[in-house]
């Protein structure tokens, strides 16, 4: 018993580091965002003026973050795999097969692609008929509108990237390392739970806390992380880009039904599929 306890330690502390890494990457990457934008300013000023303004320094600081959210995304996320890749390779250990990010047959991403879309659409019309309140509404407006979608620049830090590393983190090492000592679904209740929390505004903290167990049972199910990574790439592209033009009063029953359906059958095919090739 004393040595179960060590190991749920010690898989604590893993999982605690690796989160750790996660959010440090994205400070860091606002720092050096801000750092440069500030310094630029700073120059401008103090060549065009001679002197320079402490709150108006203050307030481009500000809008500066706000509007470059996506690229700051784009950048610790970016660092944040290449640290893990490093940070195994000196250790003498592959990084997919420590997250378990075993190939998996190119026709699962099919049923994987189609799971990750109507999964956006169902977290879209299950906040629509939730009893939100205004308020909490305006402040989710207000998050969203943080997040610039146009431009490759954000396609690639939402619909690529994000992903990536939100499962090499959250599902590939955070959750594998919790399941050595804990039975996996507490592992995965845990993992989910910091996934979400992370996502700050509660109404993705929500969200994006249902959807670290699904993404973690699609893991498990299918035995690899490169499932979890396709169908978070295809949520994140549905509910960026795509929901916007085809989700309407009209059309919404319709798509939801159809979602329904999908899903299912979709998750049925990804996990046969992924199966018989592994044989398990």
């Amino acid at each position: 018993e004393l040595c179960a306890m060590k190991n749920v330690f010690i898989a604590l502390g893993k999982a605690i580091c690796y989160t750790l890494l996660f959010v440090l990457m994205q400070l860091i990457a606002s720092f050096v965002v801000t750092l440069a934008m500030g310094i630029g300013y700073a120059v401008e000023q103090l060549t065009l003026n001679g002197s320079l303004d402490y709150n108006t320094l203050m307030t481009v600081l500000y809008d500066g973050v706000t509007t470059n959210a996506t690229l700051i995304t784009l950048v610790s996320n970016i660092c944040t795999v290449g640290v893990l890749f490093a940070f195994f390779a000196l250790r003498k250990k592959n990084l997919l097969s420590e997250i378990n990010a075993s190939p998996i047959p190119a026709l699962t991403y099919v049923p994987l692609s189609i799971m990750g879309m109507c999964f956006a659409v169902l977290i879209t019309f299950a906040l629509g008929i939730l009893p939100i309140s205004e308020e909490v509404w305006e402040e989710y407006n207000q998050s969203a509108s943080m997040i610039d979608s146009a431009g490759l620049i954000p396609m690639l830090s939402t619909v690529i990237f994000a992903p990536i590393a939100e499962e090499t983190v959250f599902r590939g090492l955070v959750y594998t390392r919790l399941k050595r000592a804990m039975p996996a679904w507490v592992a995965a209740i845990l993992q989910a739970a910091v996934f979400g929390a992370l996502h700050g505004q509660i109404l993705w903290v929500a969200y994006a806390f249902v959807m670290g167990l699904v993404l973690a049972a699609i893991v498990e199910s299918t035995g690899s992380l490169f499932s979890g990574i396709a169908v978070h790439i295809c949520f994140n592209l549905m509910g960026g880009y795509v929901m916007e033009h085809i989700f309407t009063e009209s059309t919404a029953l319709y798509i939801v039904l159809a979602s329904i359906i999908l899903m299912v059958a979709a998750t049925r095919s990804a996990v046969r599929i992924a199966k018989s090739s592994k044989n398990i």
